[in-house]
């Protein structure tokens, strides 16, 4: 039950100020996740560290409730980087121009669509369901200790200087990046054992514990299970398996690496898409006895506006103006498209964005699982198939992605809210206020490393954005009437079953793993199992008292140093260039 208490401040400039400058920070953190590794981090209960230690620790003041204002603007700017990560990058992948004002445009407007289609639904989910939110609770827990919360940004601290100097040592080539353990241990040339030299993937395995270790044992089955297999009953190519015979001494690892490379992209690549896609439609069937209970509450609660909500004037009047959004962007990515179509085509995103924004909210809240990545896929292959153009089919696909992303995150802010005695309708303001921030940075960040390292698999950062890889090549199969259908199928009913299981959420894991890059998930596992380990040793508490705080400072670390080193290296060559101009 919330107590509130209005005497204490709630909504101040210093908590809007601090929680933009995380929330920006945070997304240059998940952008270099999601080209690096397929998936992005929370910012939630990292924001909330810093918080206190910015508000409280520096300042001398931040009440519980201002913090949790500071946690709600950053977490909003972040959670949009999903969406625009596992979509836009698909366009530097084909090498295709895209106009950035209209992605950004696109973005926003489904960030603002997810805040609104979910507001109305927060008193039927959280007061009357009940539902956990396990992140948003746990995140209560953070801000109602701000005693330990100014020491745990004293710890996040060191891990943020441990992990820049890890980073700029291998950015130096004092450390190497990767470590092939293959020679070492004797393992077939084909199956990949290269680990990452990456404090970011070890931080990101430590904070999400035992249930990552699903996508471990994902990565495991399809690189070390699925392509011995493929290369003992000749499934793969037969000229990469003579060239593997007839070579000797280090060529031996190159032609394993061309085998390899040649069953991810075609067999793991579309097995784990068809698994992205069943495990995340199977969820979506799943939810259906709650969504219509949550469609009950909506309708019993619609003729009713209180002092703690958006009225709903301003969420249908905020809901027309992204309508429209979508029908422009629609309509300039598709100038030759009929009106009526176009009208359709954002028609059907608007509806699509509700419904899978309300499957994901109920989900996220019983289980804190987010089905994201399989319906970005369906959601781009649908608008791909009405528009005939690929172009369109990323921007509303984009937005789709930024939308649901944004309905799951404001109910867990909102259940946070609920938990330390916010006012809701403060927390939708600024909330709403914010969320165009995160598409903006993240596409200016994906700008500059296109022009510095590159993404894609020529990446020198080995930024090879898999998630949009597999849009590319869904859309390429679609487009050239080469789909492997029946890889689709057999990795869908894969994946249906899995999630079927019990875990909520385990095809979708396993299969996104399928096709992640190996050597950043056994390091990922690695941190995995040191908190495994740790809670054991010492107790749960404590593994995630202090351990968490540590792993976080280790995520912010990598990417900042990264970042900085390719800006660095862009100015350096424009300066250049000016001078050899002059």
């Amino acid at each position: 039950m919330s107590v509130r208490n209005e005497k204490y401040p709630e909504v101040t400039l210093a908590a809007i100020v601090v929680g933009t400058v995380v929330g920006i920070l945070l997304v240059i953190c998940s952008t270099y996740s999601g080209l690096l590794m397929g998936f992005t981090i929370g910012g939630s209960a990292l924001a909330a560290i810093v918080g206190f230690g910015i508000l409280r620790g520096l300042l001398g003041r931040g009440t519980i409730i201002e913090n949790n204002i500071n946690q709600t603007v950053a977490s909003g700017i972040n959670i949009a980087t999903a969406g625009v990560i596992f979509t836009i990058p698909a366009f530097y992948l084909m090498d295709q121009e895209f106009n950035f004002a209209l992605a950004a445009a696109s973005s926003a407007a489904g960030a603002a669509l997810g805040v609104l289609f979910i507001i109305p639904l927060r008193k039927q989910m959280i007061e009357l369901d009940r539902l956990r939110f396990p992140t948003g609770t746990a995140v209560a827990a953070v801000l109602r200790s701000p005693g330990a919360g100014v020491k745990k940004a004293v710890v996040l601290a060191v891990g943020l200087i441990v992990g820049a100097v890890v980073t700029a040592l291998t950015v130096a080539g004092v450390l190497p990046k990767t470590v092939d353990l293959g020679p070492l241990v004797g393992s077939p040339p084909y199956v990949a054992n290269v680990w990452a030299v990456s404090v970011f993937s070890l931080g990101a395995g430590y904070i999400t514990g035992a249930p990552g270790l699903v996508v471990l044992a994902g990565g495991i089955l399809a690189y070390w299970l699925v392509a011995p297999l493929a290369v003992e009953w000749r499934w793969v190519d037969p000229e990469l398996i003579n060239q593997l015979r007839h070579a000797s001494g280090p060529a031996t690892y190159q032609a394993g690496a061309e085998i390899a490379q040649w069953i991810r992209a075609n067999i793991n690549r579309p097995i784990g898409i068809g698994m992205l896609v069943g495990g995340a439609l199977i969820g979506v069937l799943l939810s259906l006895p709650s969504m219509g209970g949550a469609l009950r509450g909506l309708a019993r609660a619609g003729l009713k506006e209180t002092r703690e909500e958006l009225p709903l004037s301003v969420l249908g009047l905020g809901i027309l103006a992204a309508f429209v959004l979508l029908v422009v962007a629609t309509k300039t990515a598709l100038p030759e498209a009929e009106l009526g179509t176009v009208l359709l085509i954002g028609l059907l995103a608007t509806v699509w964005i509700a419904m899978a924004g309300l499957v994901v909210a109920q989900a996220t809240g019983m289980t804190d699982w987010s089905p994201i990545s399989g319906l970005a896929l369906l959601s781009i292959v649908v608008f791909f198939l009405l528009g005939k153009e690929a172009t369109a089919a990323i921007l509303i696909g984009a937005a789709v992605c930024v939308a649901i992303g944004e309905c799951a995150d404001m109910m867990q802010d909102l259940k946070t809210g609920h938990l330390v005695g916010a006012v809701p309708i403060r927390q939708q303001v600024v909330e709403l206020a914010v969320v165009a921030i995160g598409p903006i940075v993240c596409l200016l960040v994906l700008d500059v490393l296109a022009r510095g390292p590159g993404i894609g698999p020529d990446s020198t950062m080995k930024l090879t954005a898999p998630q949009a890889q597999a849009v590319v090549a869904t859309i390429e199969a679609v487009e050239g009437g080469g789909v492997p259908w029946g890889k689709y199928a057999g990795g869908a009913t894969v994946g249906g079953l899995l999630s079927l299981s019990g875990f909520p959420g385990l095809g979708v894991l396993v299969g996104l793993s399928m096709y992640l890059p190996l050597a950043y998930i056994l390091t990922y596992g690695v941190g995995c199992i040191v908190q495994v380990v740790t809670a054991r040793v010492v107790g749960r508490q404590a593994a995630e008292d202090w351990g968490l705080p540590f792993a976080a400072g280790l995520l912010a670390g990598e990417p900042l140093v990264e970042l900085g080193y390719v800006l660095y290296r862009l100015a350096f060559t424009a300066a250049a260039g000016g001078a050899a101009a002059s």
